[in-house]
């Protein structure tokens, strides 16, 4: 019996030994192999424009930012496309891309419980926030600014996609509000002049732009998005602080000079830096009232 015990003892401790040497001999690996190799591989979603895109020009502002990486840090540039489909989306796109070494980063992760929950399952890290989306209102020329939605209650209707975190936001907090399905959308009906304003995702700009070049409508800038509809964007990558360090240091420095503002705000989205606050989830309730917390960003 004793034996038996002792045997037991030596394969759970071996087995535990395997797992941590495992993760450490994974410390500094890929980006050991990015330098052994001269070149960086991207993880994008082909028809994720206006972060990534094989269709369209130009391609995306994640392709943009790590394109500028790579030049910094003499490297080749590669792209691996990881179509993220309805059925299994996030996870099953990292699960056939970064997971299986096919690429060395995956970027345009926003913050939720959904997507931490599939980044811990697959032992993944973040990188920090570059990017802060989140619903703006667009509004045609009589539309006065404004900072705080409590400001339009009772005096406007905007138009908002139904069954979005905004469309819930609305109706949970008593705001008058037009719905609008796949086609036409919010935006169409302000580009056309039917309503006064809607609510839309602030990268949404890119195609609503590009769609309707001259329409009078423009972005209220002075808005400030309630902690339940804002969003912090990051990258993911495999467990390799040396690779973290770099990325962050990169991502950092292209904050602080502008270059990722000046990147993003070609492609006409509304640049905000990473947010201090944010909610955890798409939940439309306040984080003290009960779904979810509230995710403070240091600076």
């Amino acid at each position: 019996m004793q034996k038996f015990r002792l045997l037991l003892t030596t394969i759970i401790y071996t087995f535990i030994s395997l797992i941590v040497f495992n993760n450490i001999a994974s410390a500094g690996e890929v980006l050991d192999n990015i330098r052994k190799t001269q070149k960086i591989t991207l993880c994008a979603g082909p028809y994720a424009w206006p972060y990534t895109s094989s269709v369209d020009y130009p391609r995306g502002f994640d392709i943009d930012i790590l394109e500028r990486i790579a030049m910094k840090e003499e490297l080749i540039f590669n792209i691996y496309w990881a179509e993220q489909k309805m059925r299994g989306g996030l996870g099953k796109a990292l699960r056939h891309s970064i997971q299986k070494g096919r690429c060395d980063i995956y970027m345009g992760i926003a913050n939720s419980d959904s997507s931490a929950d599939e980044i811990k399952e697959k032992r993944l890290i973040l990188t920090q926030p570059y990017l802060g989306v989140a619903y703006v209102p667009i509004a045609n020329p009589g539309v006065k600014d404004f900072v705080n939605m409590e400001e339009i209650k009772g005096k406007s209707k905007p138009g908002v996609s139904m069954s979005t975190a905004m469309d819930g936001y609305l109706f949970y907090n008593g705001y008058d509000r037009d719905l609008f399905a796949r086609k036409p959308t919010e935006i169409d009906a302000v580009a056309k002049q039917e309503i006064e304003m809607a609510f839309v995702m602030s990268t949404s700009l890119a195609k609503a732009r590009r769609k309707y070049k001259d329409a009078p409508f423009r972005v209220i800038k002075s808005f400030n998005p309630p902690l339940e509809l804002r969003w912090n964007v990051a990258a993911t990558i495999q467990n390799d602080k040396e690779f973290l360090e770099l990325m962050n240091k990169h991502l950092t420095e292209m904050m602080a000079d502008g270059t990722i503002k000046e990147l993003v705000e070609k492609y006409n989205v509304p640049y905000y830096p990473p947010f201090k606050e944010i909610a955890s989830t798409y939940t439309t309730e306040p984080p003290e009232e009960g779904k979810g917390k509230l995710i403070t960003y240091e600076e």
